[in-house]
C-alpha cells in the first residue's frame, strides 16, 4: 500500500472518530433537560422570535409558545457565558413569563397578570469555591415552611404567599455553612445562592525530637533515636461506655443486646419508610429547631408543617393517620400513629402505636404499642406492649408485656404476659406469666410462673419459681425457690441456697421404716424435707413409706447441731391397696459432726398414726402407745394413735 493510500485511511479513521463523538455528545444533551443545558450566548437588539431561535439553536431543542400571548417583536439584547437556559430565559423575560420542560422541548407562557396569592422565588445553588452546582441543598422559608430540594442541576424552586412580610431564606447543605438571604419584592424572583464549604481545621503536630538520657557513670551523654511510647491506660469516658457490673455476669445480655441493635434498625426502618426522601434530605442538611404552636397533618408528609415535619417541635399535634415531628410540649393525637424524632413531655395517644426517638416525660396510650428510644418518665399503657431503650420510671400497663431495657425506679409494671428489666428496678412487678430483672430489685415481684432477680433481691416473690442471685432481707414463695446466696427464709415446696444454705442427705432408721433416705434443703432456720423408706419385706412392718415435711436447726458450735422436724408420710403395707395409712412424726434430734461433711444423728420422736386398718402392726416401739382411740381423720373413720419413737442415722452435710 502506498503512502498516498495509508494517508486516506488516517484520515478517514479520524473522520469517523468524530463523527461518533459528536454524536455522543448530541446524545448526552439529549438526556439533559433543555433548561439545564448549558450555553454561551451573544443576542445585540434582536427580535424576540429570532432571539429564541438562536437560542433553541445553540441549545438543541425547540421552544412551543402561543405568538398571541408572547410580544415577538419586542427587541431583546443577551450576552451571557456558560449558563443555564434557564437563566437565559429569566434575562429574556423577567417575570413576564414562565417556562418548563417537557420532553425536548420549552413551554413558554404568559405571566398572568391580575393579583396572585403566591410568587415564586427560583434560582440554584452552588459551590462558592469551584462553582459546581450542589445536589440535595435544602432551602425553606421559615415562616411558611415552604421548602424545597435542589436537584441533579442544583435547582430550586419555593412557592411562597405575598401576604408574607418579611421573606427571609434560608439554605443549609451538609459540609457546606449556611446562609441566609432576604427578598425584597413580591414577585417572581431568581435568586442563585453561593455556598462556602466547611474546611478540616489543621490540627499543628510537633516534630519529635530524640530523648536524650545518660546513665550516672557514663559519659559523655548517649542520645537514643529510638521513641518508646508510654503505655497508658484506657480512659473511660462515661458511665455508658463501660461494661456494667451485671452485663458481665449474665450471657443471656448479648442475645439481649442483639435484640436492642434489631429493635433499633426497626425503627430507623420503620420511619425510612413512612417519610418521603426529601424529608430525610432535610433532616440531615437542617439543624435548625423550629417550634410550632400547632400542627396538623394526615400522613407525614402531608400537613401544616410540610417536608420540614421532622424539623418542628410542636405545643399541639393531631394527626389524621400518622404525623411525624421533632418534638411536642403538650399533647399529640394521632387516628394510626405518633412518629416523632426527639422529645415528648404532656400526653401522646395513638390508635395504634406511639414511636419517639428520646424521652417522654408524661402519658402515652395507645392501642398497639408504645417504644421510646431513651427514657420515660410517667403512664405508659398499651394494648400489646411497651418498650424503653434506657430507664423508666413511673406506671406501665400492657396487654402482653412491658420491656425496659436499662432500670426502673418507683416503677409499678403489669403486664399480661411478662415485665423485663434488664438492669437494676424498683417497685412493683405483676405478670401473668414472669417478671425478669437482670440486675437489684428491691420491692414486690408476683407471677403466675417464673420471678427472677440477677443481683441482689429485697421484698418479696410470688409465684411458682422464684430465682434470685442474692436475696438479701427478701422473701421468696413459691412452690420452687432458687437463691445464690439468702439471709431470710424461702417459704415453699422446696428452696435451694447455694452459698450458706442448708442441705443434707441421710441414712437412717426407725421404728417404723427398716431404711430411710431422706433430703433436706433451704436454709437452717426453714427448710424442706423429701424423706422415702424401705422395709424390704420384714415381717409386721410397712413395705415402702414417702412422705413431705419442714424443719429447723440450730448450730451449737463446730461440732453438735440441733434439728427440729415435723414430717407427714404415707405408709404402704402393699403395692395395690392404696388407702389411709398416714403417720405424722416429730422429732428433735443431735447432730454431731464427724468433719466438715459427714455427721451422725439421733433423735427421739413423737408419732400420731391415722390408718382405717385395725389389724396394721408398727413394729416393737408401737407397743408403747400412749394414746390410743377410734376417730375421724379429715373427715374419714380411722384409729388413731400415738407413741414415743427414734430415729438414727449418718448424713451427708453441705451437698
Amino acid at each position: 500500500m502506498g503512502c498516498h493510500s495509508f494517508k486516506k485511511v488516517h484520515y478517514m479513521k479520524k473522520l469517523l472518530t468524530f463523527i461518533f463523538l459528536l454524536h455522543l455528545s448530541q446524545s448526552f444533551a439529549q438526556n439533559i433537560p433543555p433548561l439545564e443545558r448549558i450555553i454561551s450566548v451573544k443576542i445585540n437588539n434582536e427580535k424576540l422570535d429570532n432571539a429564541l431561535k438562536i437560542v433553541s439553536t445553540i441549545g438543541n431543542f425547540s421552544f412551543s409558545y402561543n405568538p398571541n400571548e408572547i410580544d415577538i417583536n419586542k427587541r431583546v439584547s443577551v450576552s451571557i457565558q456558560n449558563q443555564p437556559v434557564r437563566e437565559v430565559l429569566n434575562v429574556i423575560f423577567g417575570n413576564t413569563a414562565t417556562f418548563k420542560n417537557k420532553g425536548n422541548y420549552i413551554i413558554l407562557k404568559k405571566n398572568e397578570e391580575e393579583p396572585k396569592k403566591d410568587f415564586f422565588v427560583m434560582g440554584y445553588v452552588s459551590d462558592g469555591e469551584t462553582g459546581l452546582k450542589i445536589e440535595k441543598a435544602s432551602v425553606y422559608e421559615p415562616v411558611t415552611l415552604a421548602s424545597a430540594v435542589t436537584n441533579q442541576y442544583g435547582y430550586y424552586r419555593l412557592k411562597i404567599p405575598t401576604t408574607l412580610s418579611n421573606v427571609n431564606i434560608q439554605v443549609r447543605k451538609q459540609n457546606y455553612h449556611q446562609e441566609e438571604l432576604a427578598v425584597k419584592g413580591r414577585v417572581n424572583t431568581t435568586l442563585n445562592i453561593s455556598l462556602l464549604p466547611f474546611k478540616p481545621i489543621q490540627v499543628p503536630t510537633k516534630e519529635l525530637k530524640p530523648i536524650v538520657a545518660f546513665k550516672a557513670d557514663t559519659l559523655p551523654l548517649k542520645k537514643i533515636d529510638t521513641i518508646v511510647p508510654i503505655q497508658t491506660p484506657p480512659i473511660i469516658l462515661s458511665i455508658k461506655d463501660s461494661v456494667s457490673p451485671v452485663a458481665s455476669k449474665f450471657d443471656y445480655r448479648d442475645y439481649l443486646n442483639e435484640t436492642k441493635d434489631m429493635l433499633l434498625e426497626t425503627h430507623r426502618q420503620i420511619t425510612d419508610w413512612l417519610i418521603t426522601t426529601k424529608q430525610n434530605i432535610h433532616l440531615d442538611n437542617v439543624k435548625d429547631t423550629i417550634y410550632r404552636p400547632a400542627q396538623i397533618s394526615l400522613l407525614p408528609f402531608i400537613g401544616t408543617n410540610h417536608h420540614l415535619s421532622g424539623n418542628v417541635i410542636n405545643d399541639y399535634s393531631v394527626n389524621v393517620i400518622a404525623g411525624y415531628s421533632l418534638g411536642v410540649r403538650k399533647l399529640e393525637v394521632g387516628g394510626f400513629l405518633n412518629l416523632v424524632r426527639g422529645k415528648v413531655s404532656g400526653g401522646q395517644v395513638a390508635g395504634f402505636a406511639n414511636l419517639v426517638g428520646e424521652s417522654v416525660k408524661g402519658i402515652q396510650a395507645s392501642g398497639f404499642v408504645n417504644i421510646v428510644g431513651q427514657s420515660a418518665y410517667g403512664v405508659q399503657g398499651a394494648g400489646f406492649g411497651n418498650l424503653v431503650f434506657r430507664n423508666f420510671s413511673g406506671v406501665q400497663g400492657a396487654g402482653f408485656a412491658n420491656v425496659v431495657l436499662h432500670s426502673t425506679k418507683n416503677t409499678v409494671q403489669g403486664a399480661g404476659f411478662a415485665n423485663l428489666v434488664l438492669g437494676n428496678a424498683s417497685g412493683v412487678q405483676a405478670a401473668g406469666f414472669a417478671n425478669l430483672v437482670g440486675g437489684n430489685f428491691d420491692g414486690v415481684q408476683a407471677s403466675g410462673f417464673l420471678n427472677y432477680s440477677g443481683e441482689t433481691f429485697k421484698g418479696i416473690q410470688m409465684g411458682v419459681i422464684n430465682i434470685a442471685n442474692r436475696v438479701n432481707d427478701g422473701l421468696q414463695v413459691g412452690i420452687l425457690n432458687f437463691a445464690e446466696e439468702s439471709n431470710s427464709i424461702p417459704i415453699g415446696l422446696a428452696s435451694f441456697v447455694k452459698r450458706g444454705g442448708y442441705r443434707r442427705l441421710e441414712l437412717s432408721n426407725d421404728e417404723v421404716i427398716l431404711a430411710n433416705i431422706t433430703f433436706k434443703t433451704g436454709v437452717k432456720r426453714f427448710y424442706n424435707i423429701f424423706t422415702a423408706g424401705y422395709s424390704f419385706n420384714e415381717i409386721d412392718k410397712p413395705l415402702f413409706s414417702f412422705g413431705y415435711g419442714l424443719g429447723t436447726a440450730w448450730r451449737l458450735n463446730r461440732t453438735f447441731w440441733l434439728n427440729f422436724d415435723v414430717i407427714s408420710s404415707h405408709l404402704q403395707n402393699d403395692v395395690y391397696n392404696w388407702e389411709l395409712n398416714q403417720l405424722i412424726r416429730g422429732s428433735l434430734g443431735l447432730e454431731v459432726h464427724l468433719s466438715s461433711r459427714i455427721a451422725l444423728f439421733v433423735a427421739p420422736t413423737i408419732s400420731f398414726h391415722a390408718t382405717d386398718d385395725s389389724e396394721i402392726n408398727l413394729g416393737q416401739f408401737s407397743k408403747f402407745k400412749f394414746f390410743e382411740r377410734e376417730g375421724s381423720y379429715f373427715g374419714e373413720r380411722a384409729n388413731l394413735s400415738s407413741w414415743v419413737g427414734y430415729q438414727a442415722g449418718i448424713r451427708i452435710c453441705n451437698l
